[in-house]
């Protein structure tokens, strides 16, 4: 018994493995190469895959993507893949690996959080080679979108923001501590003290941000969304995706079409804008 105990919990540690890193995407002659590198994190070091196109088709910025709780399997490698046929820059995070290890029971202050994510970034672009003041566009699904909404709202995070897409956006962010002077600001937290992402959304700016919901997403189906986001306006828009689960499973090309059509958003965003 205690043979066949081992050998199961040896298994699922190789399994948990390959979620986490053994599942990223290859290289594809011709069109991109993708590589992996260690980035210092704030607890330990974690991998980013980093994918440089034989040819940039989208100039002049780098895209961060962060997976969901599957890691590099379903949606999230979908969309990875998606990203970079399309020829952009990526530098790409698995959240099972980001989070593995931290204790959920002690949360981390946002001004942390973002000094964590600041540097991470900084790094990204030195691997990539790519200029320090290069502007990022952040792409997450689920766990991974919660890290998008946390960026696009953050102060200290959001100058060299210039654009986001959230992928089904749950409600809360488990891992972060709102300070007292956070919530007297308007940050908002439910009866377990977890920051309310869709209310926090309101500090935005002049961020574009997109959000692309399911309509029968499990935790927050896309008409619930619009209630919390409220009308389109110039800088935030809802993409509701007529989908049968969280993950878009029935409804891969609606996704990738609407992430399409929210990037060229932000990337005429970013041209029509002098500041950027």
């Amino acid at each position: 018994m205690r043979a066949k105990t081992f050998i199961a919990v040896a298994c699922l540690a190789v399994l948990a493995g390959c979620a986490s890193m053994g599942a990223r995407l290859s290289s594809k002659p011709g069109a991109y190469t993708v590589t992996v590198q260690s980035v210092h994190a704030p607890h330990r070091d974690i991998h980013a895959t980093y994918v440089r196109p034989a040819q940039e088709r989208h100039p002049g910025y780098l895209v961060m993507f962060v997976t969901g709780d599957d890691g590099w399997f379903g949606t999230s490698r979908a969309v990875f893949t998606h990203l970079a046929d399309e020829g952009y820059m990526l530098a790409g995070f698995s959240a099972p690996e980001v989070i593995d290890g931290v204790d959920e029971s002690v949360r981390v202050s946002t001004a942390r959080a973002a000094e964590g994510l600041r540097d991470v970034y900084a790094q990204a672009r030195q691997h990539l080679g790519v200029p320090e003041s290069t502007p990022i566009v952040m792409v997450g699904f689920s766990r991974g979108a919660s890290a998008v909404a946390f960026t696009a709202v953050h102060p200290d995070l959001r100058d060299d923001l210039k654009g986001a897409v959230a992928i089904a956006l749950t409600r809360e962010a488990d891992y972060l501590h709102a300070t007292e002077d956070e919530r007297r600001q308007g940050i908002r937290v439910d009866g377990e003290d977890r920051i309310q992402l869709y209310a926090a959304l309101k500090f935005l700016g002049a961020t574009p941000f997109a959000v692309i919901q399911s309509t029968n997403d499990s935790y927050v189906p896309a008409a619930e969304s619009r209630q919390l986001l409220g009308a389109d306006t110039a800088t935030l828009r809802l993409y509701p995706v007529e989908s049968e689960d969280h993950g878009f499973s029935d409804a891969r090309d609606k996704l990738m079409q609407d992430l399409d059509d929210a990037l060229r958003w932000i990337e005429e965003e970013k041209v029509a804008s002098p500041s950027t």
